[in-house]
């Protein structure tokens, strides 16, 4: 049946083809082909880019480094960022808390003039109010903020603050890798959607100026714009909404391709269906409830990249993972067990697109460590359009109906209330 299936699929005209795959060829496939533009634009810029540019004027770096039980991982990351080509002129950590060594350890390398500044909040309350804390303790004219588990490229710090150069410039999102690729299946796959959406799909919006996301596991931020806009608000989602107020107030936002950072990703499925959950919760409540004033053409501060960004991301994260579910009743609706056959090749088509769009990712942004993922990049197509794809479903009507990243535990409980409290969603 199923060989009997593709020869009918093979012998259609192309308008009953599209009309068949029509999810695909109208939603899937433009998203594509603008990637491949990207990229071949991206090639040849840096290759026209031999020649040195502006001389970079070196602005004083302070690092803010907040965080809940890193005693482990600490020491590691410290000395990873005194290993930089341009090292931090200060490096401030916050303890949020912890109930490990977390405030030995660091004031053990705050002895050894490894660390600057050490301060602790004592009781737990988020990292915002951790970054907040440490924030009053920075110097620098740019702030780099970091993850206690993450690693840096020797030259990661110099590639981030480049763009600084321009005084438009208000927050600069470094490239972030997996450390831990070899654990598992999940973690696998978790790197070559590391290295698609992050390392493409954000030099893709950085290209078109709607870049939305920086990491606070890896970005830089111009003080000047930190504290115009009030810092860190509480999250869960504190890096994306940061990154939308600076934006709101009429700072530019970059992505640094070059700069990379490596990070641990959850080991398991289930380990990473809760942390995609809190992520994509995340989604309803900063880009519907918190930003819609992007969409809103009469705000004082409406400006069309805001909104076309705002569009690309609810459009492409949200509701293409609805559109999908709702081309898959229709396909059985209307060819019953024949769509079957349709929805395996959608999959096989995902799974080419899962190829080329890892095979664009090495081109735009070239990562040597994932050169070995290449036999796990067929299932990917798989993964990344069913698994992650109703884990965002999920989040999304599970925000819309009990929002529930005011219960994340990500954020102490306590702090969530008090911020349901005083925050007015719509």
């Amino acid at each position: 049946m199923f060989v009997d299936g593709i020869n009918y699929l093979l012998s259609l005209s192309f308008p009953a083809f599209f009309a068949m795959f029509w999810h695909f060829f109208l939603l899937e496939l433009p998203r594509f082909v603008i990637a491949g533009i990207a990229v071949c634009v991206a090639t040849m810029v840096r290759r026209r880019s031999v020649a040195p540019g502006l001389p970079l004027v070196r602005p004083r770096i302070s690092v803010l480094l907040p965080g809940h039980n890193e005693a482990e991982n600490l020491p590691r990351a410290i000395m990873s960022m005194r290993e930089q080509t341009i090292p931090p002129d200060q490096i401030v950590v916050v303890d949020d808390g912890s109930t490990d060594d977390s405030v030995a350890v660091a004031t053990a390398l705050q002895k050894d003039g490894l660390i600057d500044v050490v301060r602790s909040t004592r009781v737990r309350g988020g990292k915002s109010a951790a970054a907040n804390l440490g924030l009053a303790e920075c110097s620098g004219d740019i702030v780099i903020i970091a993850d206690a588990d993450t690693t840096y490229d020797c030259d990661a710090f110099e590639k981030l603050i480049a763009a600084f150069n321009d005084p438009k410039i208000g927050a600069v999102a470094g490239n972030l890798g997996v450390r831990n690729p070899d654990i598992s299946l999940a973690t696998r796959w978790q790197a070559i959607q590391y290295q698609i959406s992050i390392g493409l799909g954000r030099q893709v919006s950085d290209m078109l100026g709607v870049l939305f996301i920086v990491s606070g596991a890896f970005g830089a931020f111009r003080r000047q714009a930190l504290e115009q806009v009030g810092g860190w608000s509480v999250g869960p989602g504190e890096d994306a909404e940061l990154t939308n107020k600076i934006r709101r107030a009429g700072w530019q936002v970059q992505f640094a391709p070059e700069a990379w950072c490596l990070t641990d990703v959850p080991e398991t499925f289930a380990q990473l269906a809760r942390q995609r959950l809190r992520w994509d919760r995340s989604l309803v409540r900063m880009r519907w409830r918190r930003f819609r004033v992007f969409l809103d053409p009469t705000d004082a501060q409406f400006r069309l990249s805001n909104a076309l960004g705002a569009i690309d991301i609810l459009f492409f994260q949200a509701l293409l993972s609805l559109s999908f579910v709702i081309y898959l009743i229709w396909l059985f609706d209307v060819y019953g067990s024949f769509g079957w056959i349709i929805a395996v090749v959608n999959l096989l088509a995902y799974s080419l697109f899962g190829i080329a769009g890892f095979a664009m990712a090495r081109i735009a942004a070239p990562n040597a460590r994932v050169a070995g993922l290449w036999p796990y990049v067929l299932g990917y197509g798989v993964f990344n359009s069913l698994f992650l794809r109703f884990v965002r479903l999920v989040a999304c009507f599970d925000e819309l109906i009990f929002r529930r990243s005011f219960d994340d535990n990500y954020v102490p409980r306590r702090v969530r209330h008090a911020a349901r409290r005083s925050r007015v969603d719509n």
